[in-house]
């Protein structure tokens, strides 16, 4: 129990920092400094301010100088990381496992709400996380996996980009190789169909009630994070019970 209290603050404050870093990279400010700050009146936040989670709650869901209101995205990135990363640690303990999975998630979730807050998933995040999942899969599943997965599924993302001029965006690109090189190619195969399948649940709803058309521009930076760490953390298990039901 005291493992998972020691998880589940630290990943706080993870979210914490990744609330930071979506926020600054959609401003291209630096990460270090300034100070954090209100995004509404600029005034910098005290120590106070910036407990995960319990700053949210205690003011109420407002600024503590402006009262204006604080974006629900903050509790929820901090929530988030900390019941992920608590799953993580549940499978794998504290292992090199774990910090993989923690890195991993980081960038899933960070690109995720560049992509939902501004439709773009900077290349300041990509770039780094293929170059970290490169490194990563050294002591893992191997760097010429990892390479695989990303040339297969970049690749068939720019084709895709490349056939349907403005369907696909170049962050999504970049997103598919990020993913590809953690979850290698059988990995990226499986995130293709299960992300396809959660894209399509989200959008024919709305085609059937006229909110959408098949030309309606859909943010897949979700879609793929999610099923990306869903295929990472049970992907193996996912392929056994396929394997099971051929049977």
């Amino acid at each position: 129990m005291m493992n998972y209290l020691l998880v589940g603050g630290f990943s706080l404050l993870i979210g914490s920092f990744l609330n930071v870093l979506v926020f600054r990279l959609l401003q291209r400010e630096s990460i270090i400094v300034p100070r954090s700050y209100c995004p509404l009146c600029g005034q910098t936040l005290k120590a106070a301010d910036l407990i995960p989670l319990l700053s949210y709650i205690l003011l109420g869901g407002r600024c503590r100088y402006c009262k204006g209101k604080i974006k629900i995205q903050y509790p929820l990135v901090e929530s988030l990381t900390m019941l992920l990363s608590m799953l993580i640690y549940s499978k794998w303990g504290l292992s090199f496992h774990f910090i993989e999975g923690c890195i991993f998630t980081a960038l899933l979730i960070t690109a995720s709400f560049t992509d939902l807050n501004e439709g773009i998933i900077p290349d300041r995040l990509t770039y780094p996380g293929i170059i970290s999942g490169c490194l990563l899969a050294c002591f893992s599943a191997g760097i010429g996996n990892a390479i695989l997965g990303a040339a297969v599924f970049g690749g068939f993302f720019l084709i895709i980009a490349s056939v349907f001029q403005g369907g696909m965006g170049g962050g999504d690109i970049k997103l598919a190789a990020l993913i590809g090189v953690y979850t290698g190619l059988q990995g990226a195969i499986m995130v293709f169909i299960l992300s396809s399948l959660l894209a399509g649940l989200w959008v024919l709803p709305l085609c059937l009630q006229g909110q959408a058309s098949r030309k309606t521009k859909i943010k897949l930076g979700p879609f793929l994070a999610i099923a990306a760490w869903v295929v990472w953390m049970y992907g193996n298990e996912m392929m056994l019970a396929y394997l099971r039901w051929l049977a």
